[in-house]
């Protein structure tokens, strides 16, 4: 085995992306990271490649590449999965997917979503407004259902009547009493009625960090006494037949299946008791939460689900069925608004390691006087003779020459160059200390908690909380590695920071199989060469919660599709939001600020401090900098712009 192959099956295993990718992902024989956009062999794209030459079209990073032939391909794979466990139990109900607009909804992403789901009738899902009025705009497949979710006004339900009347299969999923009372008003005000859904509020939970959006304490839903109101109103109102949905849902990323069976047994049950009350049911929505496996692990930990797709869906069918047929009723259409699992593996987001922070210096080019303390020269002395068997002796030693160093610099005894050297040989002293422990055999507890507080910190061109927000905000772990030279052994440990001036904008656990880790294994990035860092199955969620923390606003991206016959790539850019763009969203008028500056510049030129062609050239570059990419330039070096 060549070291070049050695060193890509390490680097499969120390990242796991044969465990997380889904066949979507993998390493090259030349170290860089691949995206395989059909789930197979057939067709493999290098991303560094990819990211190459979109800065050659001055597309910068940090950017999202976004593959709509890996959505159309895991669309795909969630009907299959459904439509083999149909097979399989010899289903008679249909089934419906549609997808929760909230999850993404960059209108580039729906857009791909609408067009690859057409084939297999695939709907939406909306819970407010905006999301109904934008959806109205597809023209989705004759039989793809619009579903609205969500606490409802007069106007959201005026438009969803419009929506039937432009002949789109709309359902309002009602939320609460008072808002069918709304419903069936209108209703009886314009002379027809849309489709209707209750939303139960099951006893069963899901898990993971979004449990609590299931169960009987449940933001959403109607709870049984609610519920045979809300049947009772329908009655009366002679809305019987227009009841058509029952909706549930027990939260997002469920990671144990068993939590998924329990919520199916209850809700066929009170699906099977409403059809038995002479009630037009005939749609069966088991809401979304279908998990990924982040951490490629299988486990029901947060960031993982112990099922896959065709075990989510045999479950499903299986248990539905059975309870349909010992209650004697006919099996429904069953509607998934899973989300996350379609939508993220679609897109990575791409950045540049701008600059890496090693603590310590360069111990060979240190010089010790014999003018220099002599506790300065001690410290030098245990760095020198620190061996294998006298590493924890000397270690401590050198904690105490350390501590008194800076006690004397703080009392004023030591100048700063000694501080400087003391701090340099102490790093030395600690590296060595940390090479003869992994060598020992043994673990100490205190080399273990020396090693977590030397990782190189990679200071990396983007912003956690605007592109990956739930990283921070709820500790969600995403695979994170370099694009290329995996054919290379890792030479660094190290965290990755961001560019924004806020002290949590910093990525310090990562996915693991076994456990979460504390770094990443990395390469000392080589000089004008760029070190691109990619975050993988970030397609769900991200792009909308994303915020313009420290006026960092939505990222470039480059939509990247594939002729499969041919191979040849068709790269599509989508520019990010410009320093105008952010400054406008937080009402900062172009020319309040433009004005601001004249009168500044102005009053200087008037003082003698400037003269008037230098205030022009200022002016010139104010106005240009409305169209400045907030986030760094691809060059390092700063950069006179004329």
């Amino acid at each position: 085995m060549s070291m070049n192959h050695k060193n890509i099956q390490t680097a499969r295993h120390v990242y796991g992306i044969d465990n997380w990718g889904a066949s979507y992902f993998g390493i090259s024989p030349q170290g860089s990271v691949t995206v395989q956009p059909f789930g197979g062999q057939e067709c493999s794209l290098d991303l560094a490649e990819i990211v190459s030459r979109a800065q050659e079209r001055n597309i910068s990073t940090p950017l999202i590449l976004r593959f709509p032939q890996v959505l159309q391909s895991q669309i795909g794979r969630l009907h299959n999965a459904f439509a083999e466990a149909a097979s399989e139990c010899d289903y008679e109900g249909a089934i419906r997917c549609v997808f929760p607009f909230k999850v993404n909804q960059r209108r580039e992403f729906i857009d791909a979503l609408v067009s690859s789901g057409h084939q297999f009738r695939y709907g939406l899902e909306v819970g407010t407004k905006p999301e109904l009025f934008a959806a109205l705009s597809y023209d989705l497949h004759s039989d793809a259902l619009l579903v609205c979710n969500g606490f409802k006004d007069s106007s959201f339900i005026q438009l969803a009547f419009d929506a039937k009347r432009m002949g789109k299969n709309v359902v309002l999923v009602v939320e609460g009493t008072d808002e069918l009372k709304y419903i069936i008003d209108h209703a009886e005000k314009v002379g027809f009625c849309v489709d209707i859904g209750l939303r139960a509020k099951l006893y069963a939970k899901g898990a993971g960090l979004w449990a609590k959006s299931g169960g009987a304490e449940s933001k959403f839903g109607l709870s049984t006494v609610e519920m045979m109101e809300s049947l009772e109103l329908l009655r009366k109102a002679g809305l019987s037949e227009h009841l058509a949905m029952l909706h549930y849902h027990i939260g997002s990323q469920i990671t144990e299946i068993k939590k998924v069976k329990n919520a199916m047994k209850e809700a066929g049950r009170v699906f099977a008791k409403i059809v038995k009350m002479d009630f037009g049911l005939k749609y069966l929505n088991i809401g979304g939460g279908i998990g990924v496996d982040y951490d490629g692990s299988k486990t029901s930990f947060y960031a993982s689900a112990n099922y896959n797709l065709q075990e989510f869906a045999n479950d499903v069918v299986y248990i539905i069925k059975e309870v349909c047929e010992s209650e004697g009723v006919a099996p429904p259409t069953i509607v998934s608004e899973s989300g996350r699992a379609v939508a993220a593996y679609h897109a990575v987001l791409v950045t540049d390691v701008r600059e890496v922070e090693q603590m310590g210096g360069d111990v060979n080019q240190l010089q010790i006087t014999e003018q220099d303390h002599k506790s300065l020269k001690e410290l030098k002395f245990a760095c020198d003779e620190m061996n294998s068997k006298n590493f924890v002796e000397y270690y401590h030693d050198a904690l105490e020459y350390r501590d008194e160093l800076f006690t004397l610099f703080n009392l004023g005894y030591l100048e700063l160059a000694e501080r400087s050297k003391a701090e340099v040989l102490f790093e030395e002293v600690c590296q060595k200390a940390l090479y003869f422990h992994s060598q020992a055999g043994v673990s100490i507890e205190e080399f273990e908690d020396l090693a977590k507080g030397r990782l190189s910190k990679y200071l990396a061109n983007f912003s956690i909380f605007q592109s990956i927000p739930d990283s921070w905000s709820i500790e969600q772990l995403f695979p994170v590695m370099p694009l290329q030279r995996h054919d290379e052994k890792y030479s660094r440990k190290g965290v990755v920071m961001d560019i924004t001036c806020d002290s949590d904008g910093c990525l310090d656990q990562f996915v693991d199989q076994r456990d979460v880790k504390k770094s990443l294994e990395l390469h000392v990035p080589h000089a004008d060469v760029p070190y691109y860092i990619g975050f993988f199955l970030v397609g769900a969620y991200q792009e909308a919660l994303g915020n313009n923390h420290n006026l960092f606003g939505a990222t470039n991206e480059v939509i990247v599709e594939v002729d499969p016959k041919t191979g040849q790539t068709t790269e599509t850019d989508v520019l990010g939001e410009d320093v105008g763009e952010i400054l406008r969203a937080m009402n900062y008028e172009d020319e309040q600020i433009l004005s601001g500056y004249r009168k500044q510049l102005t009053r200087r030129c008037e003082e003698g401090f400037l003269a008037e062609e230098e205030k022009e050239g200022i002016l010139r570059r104010a106005q240009s900098f409305f169209e400045e990419y907030p986030y760094l330039r691809v060059k390092t070096r700063l950069e006179i712009i004329e």
